[in-house]
């Protein structure tokens, strides 16, 4: 092992298949750089007859660069750099030359199909000028924008915050700090996306090629998101595997004479947001819960259902955030004051736009109040942590048709239970009795399971650390989202031990 490379025996190993495949060292690389002959694999994509293999610090876990001059494809930038691996790809086929090679056969075997089977286009704007000093960042809700394929016309943009950032947004806007923006849909792409600001008019139609020659002949200063009287931003537009992908672009230069920084495209609309919700956000989409519980474990419980994709959610909680609530808490000493239910709300908006949220500032004991907050829910999940009012309501909803989970926190964070009662199926919480299959959890010492709050002796803290909380939190939310799809893979009560006790069987860590 050295300073740059984990195995460097195997690395002498390559480099030694290198050169019986006809590779030299570059002079003046210490062996990092290798030229010879481009692979047979390349000849219907390029003219180039050799390429150069660039060995990486890091080795074997960082794949050598190859660089190969000439190729007009996806997964390949200008400079020749092809793309073969996926950052932090396991498969470690490039420490030897006969994988590396395998790897070329089956890229040039894509591209040669256009790629069409393929999920990932390429990240065009790598290709461009990607100044950090500047805005590299633009957002747009893309829906709003209109955008239809063939056609094009405006919008704008604004430059600002922090950190810097272009914001698009629909309609031309006349004013001074307002950046004009074109917007170009150009169909299928049967080559790469532009690579360089010159290639954007071989895509256009005559109508939008003329439309975006006079917008850029009219600037008249030469800086990037400085507004220029011409066109300041570009939008090119094309359909890939039947969605539209977008290349922003900032102008520089005037008179017709102008480049390209190309801006990294970030798109805010609910259709790009949800798709990091999961595959079961499809089926959450009108699902509602009711949450009983905005403290530690429902704050993030409230959040990461939303954030599956969930379509409702009610929130009941009578208290508010205090300053020591937040170091357990999804919310932020910013919300110190406002009630816990408000609290969970904004951080949902943050992160889950689409989830409808509910707020319920109380604290409901009677069977009555407690059907009617529950009387519209697909699913009822409490993290209050109090046993009584868990029996509760259990009691209200064991002739409902409509799943409880119920999760808490014992033995001041070493254990978490999550129980779920489904009519016709499971025994009801409150009728458990103890033994193998619901195990009882004992009491602990109350001096090492609750620290003495500093200001008074009526709210003592549970122990319980936050790696507990969001663990038993994620559970929750596992069992939750189980049993509102239908699929109940989790048995009914699911324990898991974070931290031994001495007491069996929870001496050991796991999951019961």
């Amino acid at each position: 092992m050295t300073d740059e490379h984990f195995h460097t025996e195997s690395l002498e190993e390559f480099a030694s298949q290198l050169a019986e495949f006809g590779f030299q060292s570059v002079a003046a690389s210490g062996s990092a750089r290798w030229r010879g002959p481009v692979h047979p694999a390349f000849r219907a994509l390029t003219d180039a007859t050799t390429m150069d293999i660039v060995i990486q610090p890091g080795w074997p876990f960082q794949p050598p660069v190859l660089l190969v001059d000439g190729l007009d494809t996806n997964h390949s930038t200008l400079d020749g750099f092809v793309c073969m691996w996926r950052d932090g790809d396991p498969s470690l086929e490039w420490t030897t030359v006969p994988g590396f090679f395998a790897r070329i056969e089956k890229w040039c075997e894509k591209a040669e199909r256009g790629w069409q089977d393929d999920p990932l286009g390429y990240d065009a704007f790598l290709n461009f000028d990607v100044r950090k000093k500047l805005p590299n960042l633009a957002t747009f809700d893309l829906p709003q924008l209109g955008i239809r394929p063939g056609q094009w016309s405006e919008c704008h943009g604004v430059a600002g915050g922090a950190p810097m950032r272009v914001d698009i947004v629909p309609g031309r806007q006349q004013t001074a700090n307002r950046l004009r923006c074109l917007w170009f849909h150009v169909g299928e792409l049967s080559t790469p996306p532009p690579r360089r600001f010159s290639e954007v008019f071989r895509h256009l139609s005559r109508n939008q090629r003329r439309g975006l020659e006079r917008a850029l002949e009219e600037r008249r200063r030469p800086e990037p998101f400085m507004v220029s009287g011409g066109v300041d931003l570009v939008l090119f537009c094309w359909e890939h595997m039947g969605r539209i992908d977008l290349l922003p672009m900032a102008c520089e230069g005037t008179n017709g004479n102008v480049e390209a920084i190309a801006l990294q495209p970030a798109p805010t609309d609910e259709s790009s947001l949800i798709l990091r919700a999961g595959p079961d956000a499809p089926a959450l989409r009108t699902a509602r819960a009711t949450l009983f519980g905005a403290g530690a474990l429902g704050g993030y419980v409230g959040t990461t259902l939303a954030e599956s994709g969930l379509g409702h959610l009610d929130i009941v909680d009578g208290d508010v955030l205090l300053p020591g609530n937040v170091v357990r808490h999804v919310a932020g000493h910013d919300q110190v004051g406002k009630a816990k239910v408000q609290a969970v709300r904004q951080v949902i908006e943050k992160h889950a736009p689409w989830t409808e949220v509910s707020e319920f500032p109380e604290s409901p004991m009677t069977p009555g109040k407690i059907r009617e907050l529950i009387s519209d829910a697909d699913i009822v999940v409490n993290t209050t942590g109090n046993d009584a009012f868990t029996d509760a309501l259990a009691m209200v909803i064991e002739t409902m048709e409509k799943p409880l989970v119920s999760g808490a926190l014992y033995r001041g964070g070493n254990i978490a239970r999550v129980q779920r009662q489904v009519l016709g199926a499971d025994t009801p919480i409150h009728l458990r009795e103890e033994g193998e299959k619901y195990p009882l959890i004992p009491d602990g010492d109350w001096a090492n399971d609750f620290a003495t709050p500093a200001l008074g002796c009526s709210a003592p803290v549970n122990n319980a650390p936050p790696s507990s909380v969001t663990a038993c939190a994620s559970l929750i939310v596992q069992v939750a989202l189980d049993a509102l799809t239908g699929r109940f893979e989790f048995n009914d009560e699911v324990i898991d031990v974070y931290r031994s006790i001495p007491e069996a069987p929870f001496d050991r860590a796991g999951r019961l």
